[in-house]
């Protein structure tokens, strides 16, 4: 004879098995990380329209998150590695090395460009003291020197032996230098003319550094572009943003040609969600961004360099000097 109070009683554990099990389960860690769209940070100063940098955040996933992730083709990656939890695998201090490079670029990007000035390709040499033969070159720490040569065969300066050579002939030489100012940021590269000799007593070397803004955590080489047009706005009278909202990822090299970075996807529709206007994205990952960007007002424009960004704002409502 069946016992029906007991088979009840059977059927409730059951039920509440089913229930508690996926519940439990999917709220513990699992070996996947899942990558998300980060905060929009804001850089420059733009007379009305706004810069902003996009970013990502990386954290664990519960088997719970994954598996929602998973299923609405959200991304997530296994670490390879305790400590490494970046989608690639890279360290924390090849992340901060990324940022520093990508500082730099924009900084010097931006100087040149500017100036009205095709990017030399290099980051030049620094000028590491105060000292007599700075000065008397119209030079002071910080300071980077990016050509030297005479009249406009300047060549690009990639070691202090350059240098040297653009001595070697005597006279008056020309130096082609991004300025480092008194509030802590670098100017539009200018010429400085200066005696030969004081080449060679020039206290400068090869590690070249400087930033654009501020930027907390946020670390990688992605930010380059959106600091470069940021800095080329705040160096020239006018508006680049034609009042737009702004945004975009890609990393430059020191000639400011855009490079592909990383979770284009996720920063594309972290601007959307912000109402950004335009989001510029490396040519080469432009079907991504679109993809991304599909059933919302957001503009996707791809670019090969930090001067065709520019000539798009000053085709499309910019205003500026460099247009």
């Amino acid at each position: 004879m069946v016992d029906k109070r007991s088979l009840r009683h059977r059927a409730a554990l059951s039920v509440l098995a089913a229930a508690l099990v996926p519940a439990v389960f999917g709220a513990t860690d699992s070996p996947y990380m899942r990558v998300d769209g980060g905060p929009l940070v804001q850089v420059g100063r733009p007379e009305r329209g706004s810069w902003s940098v996009t970013t990502v955040r990386v954290r664990r996933a519960t088997w719970w998150q994954w598996a929602r992730a998973e299923a609405s083709g959200g991304r997530t990656f296994r670490a390879r590695r305790a400590g490494a939890e970046r989608p690639d695998g890279t360290s924390d201090e090849a992340m901060a090395a990324a940022m520093a490079g990508s500082q730099t670029a924009a900084v010097l990007v931006a100087a040149q460009l500017a100036a009205g000035r095709a990017p030399v390709g290099a980051a030049g040499l620094q000028v590491t003291a105060d000292t007599g033969a700075a000065r008397a070159a119209g030079l002071r720490a910080g300071d980077v020197l990016l050509a030297a040569g005479r009249r406009d065969r300047m060549a690009p300066l990639r070691a202090p032996a350059d240098l040297e050579q653009a001595a070697a002939r005597g006279g008056t030489v020309r130096l082609l230098v991004a300025p480092k100012t008194s509030g802590g940021t670098w100017g539009a590269a200018a010429v400085r003319r200066t005696a030969a000799e004081r080449l060679a007593a020039l206290p400068a070397g090869p590690d070249v550094s400087a930033r654009a803004y501020p930027m907390g955590d946020v670390e990688g080489p992605s930010a380059g572009l959106l600091l470069a047009l940021a800095r080329i706005d705040d160096l020239a009278p006018g508006d680049l943003t034609g009042g737009r909202r702004i945004a975009g990822t890609g990393a430059i090299g020191f000639d400011g040609m855009v490079a592909g970075v990383g979770e284009v996807a996720e920063k594309v529709r972290s601007a959307a969600a912000a109402r950004v206007e335009v989001f510029f994205v490396p040519a080469a990952q432009e079907a991504e961004a679109v993809s991304a960007a599909r059933d919302t007002p957001l503009r996707v424009v791809p670019v090969r360099s930090v001067s065709e960004a520019v000539h798009w704002l000053c085709g499309n409502g910019g205003h500026a000097p460099t247009c």
